[in-house]
């Protein structure tokens, strides 16, 4: 009735939020989560796709830079290269959408 959004919903947007304020450097200097970046000659998605490596654990399994990289990088260049977080989220919410 009030249309509003799922909870897996914001804590996806919420996630995606943060990463791409950490991969913009729009976040403190005092992130210590560093992302290893595939160079752009590689990939076939966007220009910021992150590594994925392999994780034999559990309790890394569901940790933040395991859990928002394989939507991150399904992300279009578009939606990534936003100049400012309000557009990054606007991107964001229309590709969702779609």
């Amino acid at each position: 009735m009030l249309n509003l959004s799922t909870l897996k919903y914001r804590r996806i947007r919420g996630d995606m939020i943060e990463l791409y304020k950490i991969i913009a450097s729009k976040q403190d200097s005092d992130v210590i989560l560093k992302f290893n970046t595939i160079p752009d000659v590689f990939t076939r998605g966007n220009t910021y796709e992150i590594r994925q490596d392999h994780v034999r654990y559990d309790l890394r399994k569901f940790s933040f830079s395991i859990r928002v990289r394989t939507l991150w990088n399904s992300l279009p260049d578009i939606v990534v290269k936003a100049e400012s977080v309000n557009s990054f989220k606007g991107r964001f919410e229309k590709f969702w959408n779609d």
